[in-house]
């Protein structure tokens, strides 16, 4: 542990050693340190100064090579290398004092003895700690510029703190050091991975300082206890936009995790800081996956960590869940382009996301989030993400208990088989459509399915901002959709959590388990992450899937394992 040996500190026994030192030389000789301080060498120099007659004393009648020595060997090496470790400055204070208790009682055994009894004063010695030490703000600045995890743990440890600006410069240094690391092909440093829970931590308290807002709902899933809704399950089995009907009722379905009872909705509107969510610094972050690292660069890499590590203790700490029991399933970048039609699922491109339930895509899913890399009205038009409720005021219930079908007249049936739109309201509910008739039909056709998706629903729209996030339990009370983007590109970063435990025989089966030691967790950063090889997609699975079980142990101290 490295700390920084201040001035004020140094006791009055150097002052006399440095005294003596210069006494010698005035006089003409010197005398080598381990001559005056050895074990049973003296010297005798012949100096009417009391500071050098107490200190030549001291070895010429007390035997103390190791403090001594000590004390010695730790000015030099504080002069020459300009820093301690906690360590040596605790044994140097240590070793400071035994002198100076032997030195006062030297001096007393000096002093005349009087007839008369003196008041004895009793003087405690400061006892002096690595704690107890007050470290400066420009103190922290230099461990973090040395890569020195150990002087950052003690000075957090102190009281400091690492601000959002000494932060990032340590995210750098970082960066810098797995960069020279694989440049010369060594081994990545326990340091690294140190400082990088440093970063993780300090990331989290300026987190919590800024603006949130949270959104309490009721947990929902699906009703499995009424058979008649079996029909309109099956309806959304065959229709997305049928997810709307899915029956529901309150509870929290969770298979296989430990999720918490409370549901919730946080808008970040300021999650990550513009440097940290800026394309031009990391341009790399615009379409990253875990399964292709092979060419982007270590600083997109652990940004992109530091990100969905954030996202990580965010759950925990919103839903009072140990950090340990969530893990990401699946964190990607996604690109949105104005025009095109997503094949496929994942990080496909589209102009639109479908309304759904992250849980009902995949059961493993229990935390949901997105955060944001480009800016609406800036960077793309359209594109708000959307929850999407049953309205309070269409008298449908929470549960749907009496969920019927809409019906339509004849008259409405009528005019969509002649293509006719009426000046009326869709459903009884519903808002008017003011058509015009001479409209072209794809516009006719577009505000008719928008009046039908929004009957009986009530939306909560989230306009994005680059660095903002939406933290979400991922359950049938948060369905949510993207609107169509109408120009431009929206980029996105969607991450799920889950809360199933790893099973301890998945780490048995991998051919190096959980890690034992920093350095263990340094070598699966850079085997799991930075290591920057072509592979074989099976093979980029496999490494994808261990480092996911193997989150958490990667991404915090070995204290929290």
């Amino acid at each position: 542990m490295t700390g920084v040996l201040r001035k004020e500190m140094v006791s009055p026994l150097i002052l006399s050693i440095l005294y003596c030192s210069v006494a010698q030389l005035s006089s003409g000789f010197v005398i080598q340190n381990n001559q005056i301080w050895g074990s049973t060498t003296t010297a005798k120099i012949s100096n009417s100064n009391p500071f050098v007659r107490t200190a030549t004393r001291i070895a010429d009648e007390v035997k103390i090579e190791n403090p001594v020595n000590k004390v010695l060997e730790t000015l030099e090496k504080r002069l020459n290398e300009g820093s301690l470790s906690g360590a040596e400055t605790s044994e140097f204070f240590m070793a400071s004092d035994l002198i100076l208790e032997n030195l006062k009682k030297l001096r007393n055994d000096e002093q005349p003895q009087h007839s008369v009894e003196q008041p004895q004063h009793s003087v405690e010695q400061p006892q002096h700690s690595v704690e107890q030490l007050q470290y400066t703000k420009e103190q922290l600045q230099i461990a973090v510029g040395k890569l020195d995890a150990d002087a950052v743990s003690t000075m957090l440890n102190a009281g400091l703190a690492l601000d959002e600006k000494t932060n990032d410069a340590a995210f750098w240094t970082i960066v810098n050091a797995i960069d020279r690391a694989e440049a010369r092909n060594l081994p990545l440093s326990g340091d690294v991975t140190r400082m990088l829970h440093h970063v993780f931590d300090a990331d989290m308290d300026h987190l919590l300082q800024r603006e949130k807002v949270t959104t309490n709902i009721t947990c929902m899933q699906p009703d499995d206890t009424d058979e008649e809704m079996a029909s309109r399950k099956m309806n959304y089995v065959f229709d997305d936009a049928d997810h709307k009907n899915l029956p529901l009722m309150e509870g929290r379905k969770c298979e296989g995790g430990s999720c918490c009872d409370k549901c919730s909705r946080n808008i970040f509107p300021t999650f990550a800081l513009d440097n940290e969510s800026s394309l031009r610094i990391f341009p790399d972050m615009a379409s990253l996956t875990f399964n292709n690292l092979e060419k982007v660069p270590a600083s997109t890499i652990i940004q992109f960590v530091r990100l969905i590590e954030r996202v990580r203790r965010t759950i925990a700490h919103e839903y009072g869940l140990p950090l340990s029991t969530i893990l990401p399933l699946q964190a990607y970048s996604r690109k949105y382009v104005a025009g095109t039609t997503q094949q496929g699922g994942g990080g496909g491109e589209g102009d639109f996301v479908i309304l759904h339930t992250d849980e009902s895509t995949h059961d493993g899913y229990h935390y949901s989030c997105v955060l944001y890399l480009s800016t609406q009205g800036e960077d793309f038009e359209g594109g708000d993400f959307i929850f999407n409720d049953p309205s309070k005021s269409s008298g449908e219930t929470i549960k749907n208990e009496e969920c019927e079908d809409d019906e339509l007249d004849d008259d409405f049936l009528e005019a969509l088989r002649n293509g006719e739109i009426l000046d009326r309201p869709l459903f009884d509910d519903g808002p008017v459509l003011n058509v015009d008739e001479n409209d072209n039909e794809e516009e006719n056709h577009n505000a008719l399915e928008d009046e039908m998706r929004r009957s009986g629903r009530e939306f909560t729209s989230f306009h994005p901002k680059r660095g903002s996030g939406v933290i979400f339990s991922s359950g049938w009370e948060n369905m949510h959709e993207v609107e169509k983007i109408t120009s431009g590109t929206r980029y996105a970063v969607p991450c799920f959590f889950t809360t199933c435990p790893v099973p301890e025989a998945a780490y048995d089966q991998m051919k190096v388990g959980k890690p034992q030691t920093d350095e263990d967790i340094a070598d699966d950063w850079i085997a799991l992450l930075l290591a920057h090889r072509k592979e074989e997609p099976m093979d980029s699975v496999g490494r994808v899937k261990e480092l996911l079980m193997k989150w958490h142990y990667m991404c915090t101290p070995l204290s929290e394992h």
